[in-house]
């Protein structure tokens, strides 16, 4: 492990060797923008009951019996994201986006906060709260955030006045095929020479696989957390604290 705001002398050695990176980031990069986390210190599920009711409100089944209460869960969400802006670690991905041949950002985030960033090669597995889909005539659209952040009921379609769905995977839904397969491309036929993973608990598959498979494949995987996660003690390097605290020092030592 890192001594606070070093790397070690290891790391810094090989990340001179990196011409390709892949990144997978998950709620913990957006608590500077102040964006709760659902895991984690501070995160939703430190109230069992609060986190219990907002996770059952994003659910398929929920959106099916009740999508107004879905939708008043969305604009909950938006209300945090409508006042955040990118922190220090979204504006080093970019920086690092800029410095190598090829990069691929994998996040769970919902916020965009990577994408008003300015990361361009983004697989945003989870979707995005702003986007919605027509689940009568599948049209497919987007809410502005005022009108995100002040819904009380489902929006309806302009064109078939069917009931919106957020375009974004809901708790109980399948992950999007054409982003699994992205996943598959980027991560698993051209395995990046350095995998990062930053800000997530990694309890899921998708998340974790890419980091092993890197792992396996004798390329360099770093995770950078506040808490230890089952990815911890399997990667090259273990970063402990906030990503925004080693991002700046990895970027500096790409060459």
């Amino acid at each position: 492990m890192s001594e606070l705001g070093e790397l070690p002398g290891e790391l810094v050695q090989r990340l001179g060797d990196v011409h390709s990176v892949g990144v997978i980031t998950g709620a913990g990069v957006s608590v500077e923008s102040g964006i709760r986390t659902y895991r984690g210190q501070g995160g939703l599920y430190d109230d069992p009951e609060e986190g219990e009711r907002m996770v059952e409100a994003l659910s398929s089944p929920t959106l099916l019996r009740d999508p107004d209460r879905t939708w008043r869960a969305v604009s909950s969400l938006a209300r945090q994201v409508g006042t955040a802006r990118p922190n220090v670690t979204h504006h080093e991905l970019v920086r690092i986006e800029q410095k190598v041949d090829r990069f691929v950002l994998l996040t769970q985030n919902v916020d965009r906060l990577h994408h008003d960033a300015g990361s361009r090669n983004i697989i945003d597995i989870h979707g995005d709260i702003f986007a919605t889909r027509c689940m009568s005539c599948g049209l497919v659209g987007r809410l502005e955030a005022e009108e995100l952040q002040s819904l009380g009921r489902a929006p309806r379609c302009t064109e078939c006045e069917g009931t919106l769905r957020p375009d974004a995977v809901l708790f109980g839904e399948l992950l999007p095929h054409d982003k699994l397969a992205r996943i598959n491309e980027e991560f698993y036929e051209l395995i990046p020479d350095l995998v990062i993973v930053a800000g997530t608990s990694a309890l899921f598959p998708y998340i974790t696989e890419p980091v092993l498979v890197a792992r396996y494949s004798d390329k360099l995987t770093i995770e950078i957390n506040p808490e230890p996660t089952m990815l911890s003690d399997r990667v090259d390097f273990t970063l402990r604290g906030p990503a925004s605290r080693y991002l700046p020092l990895i970027a500096a030592a790409l060459s």
